[in-house]
């Protein structure tokens, strides 16, 4: 398969000074005098990108995400290490960057997409369909300093869609607009893939990672932590996750004490208080879920279990069972009395939501993934509980039934 992407070794380092005074001295030195200190941001990354697939990228504040996105879009050059990239990039690091407040959105979107690589004449060619899936179109003659911020970001992504790159970079930006505009972003990204399009995706949301991407990579202090499979890198960053917090070890991870939290995610089998990573179908498993939440606001809880291939098999949640957890902290058990999976290895990642089960507050994966193994031949995801009964039809002749007369066979 054709890669579109690949980087070797690639390493970013910024030049760090201890005073104004040192910059200067080495500037004027013309570089004989050295006084500054590199400061990596990324290094050795190695990674590659099949055309019409999509990665994912997570780690926490500070972990080299932008500074890679910054390499991939050639926003920056790195300071070691190789990067390949074949065709046009669209990067949408942010929306609206670049637009003049004093231009018609009209004009700026084309500005912008000729500065992408499309001459004027195809941008005047679809420049009414791009206002029209932006929903900017009746202002779209007036400066842009008198539109919402809402409708410059809506114009940002439409015109970076619609530049038809090879390669698009998304950092945090599938939550444009209202939620009409943001299914159509996801409607359109899932378009451009199918059409053979390769998709960067920069998101803290595990959910979206998960559900978009074909792979994903973890990067922690600028390395690479782990790559591979969403499911399984988003359940081992989730879980370091929890543990920094945990460990207070890096006040980075921490937004502030009164954030409500997961602390654990465990599961337990057929003994109670007994952990266990392997389970068969039908057996009991409990998920013990400990939370936190200094503010005291009643919270929902919700567990998904998420199969390797990245399919959500099932989930539950506090909200449909009418449980809410109150107080500022406790521990939520689901318990499932026959394990209805079938043989799989599966991720069970905890949500703790607001009261209307809309807000995500935090997500945790349990710290081990869950082997379902079977005893039975049944296919699928999950077993039925069910039952058969079989009836034995009665013969009938044809001289039984009424107004026909036997009729003889011939072979």
């Amino acid at each position: 398969m054709e890669t579109v992407l690949e980087t070797q070794g690639l390493g970013k380092a910024w030049r760090t000074y201890p005073t104004g005074l040192a910059r200067a001295a080495e500037v004027l030195s013309l570089g004989a005098l050295r006084t500054h200190r590199p400061y990596w941001a990324l290094r050795d990354v190695s990674l590659s990108l099949p055309r019409g697939a999509a990665l994912g990228v997570v780690g926490a504040n500070g972990a080299g995400k932008s500074t890679f996105l910054k390499l991939l879009a050639g926003a920056t050059a790195p300071t070691e290490g190789r990067l390949r990239v074949a065709g046009r990039v669209a990067a949408l690091l942010e929306l609206g960057a670049g637009f003049h407040p004093e231009l018609s959105g009209r004009e700026n979107a084309l500005t912008t997409g000729v500065l992408l690589g499309r001459s004027r004449r195809e941008m005047r060619a679809c420049m009414d369909e791009l206002l029209e899936f932006a929903g900017v179109r009746h202002a779209a003659d007036a400066p842009l300093r008198t539109w919402s911020s809402g409708m410059a970001m809506r114009l940002g992504f439409a015109t970076a869609l619609f530049v038809e790159p090879e390669v698009m970079i998304l950092d945090e930006v599938l939550a444009v607009g209202d939620l009409d505009f943001q299914k159509k972003c996801v409607d359109a990204v899932a378009a451009f893939r199918r059409k053979g399009g390769s998709l960067v995706l920069v998101s803290h949301s595990l959910y979206d990672v998960r559900q978009i991407c074909d792979e994903a990579v973890w990067l922690r202090d600028g390395a690479v932590a782990s790559t591979g499979d969403p499911a399984r890198v988003t359940g081992l960053y989730s879980a370091w996750y929890g543990e920094c917090e945990d460990a207070q070890g890096d006040p980075r991870l921490d937004p502030g004490p009164e954030r409500p939290r997961l602390r654990t995610v465990e599961l337990e089998g057929v003994t109670p208080g007994d952990p266990v990573d392997t389970v068969e179908t039908g057996q009991p498993l409990e998920v013990r879920v400990a939370w936190e939440n200094p503010t005291g606001s009643p919270l929902q809880l919700g567990v998904t279990f998420t199969r390797q291939d990245r399919t959500l098999v099932c989930a539950a949640g506090t909200q449909a069972a009418g449980a809410v957890l109150e107080g500022r902290s406790g521990v939520a058990t689901l318990r499932i009395p026959q394990v209805p999976l079938l043989a799989g290895r599966f991720t069970l990642v905890a949500h703790l939501l607001d009261e209307a089960g809309v807000h995500r507050h935090h997500e945790r994966a349990a710290e081990r993934e869950l082997l379902v193994l079977q005893a039975g031949p049944e296919l699928g995801l999950v077993q039925l509980p069910h039952a058969w009964s079989v009836e034995a039809a009665q013969e009938v002749t044809p001289a039984a039934l009424p107004g026909t007369a036997p009729q003889e066979l011939h072979r």
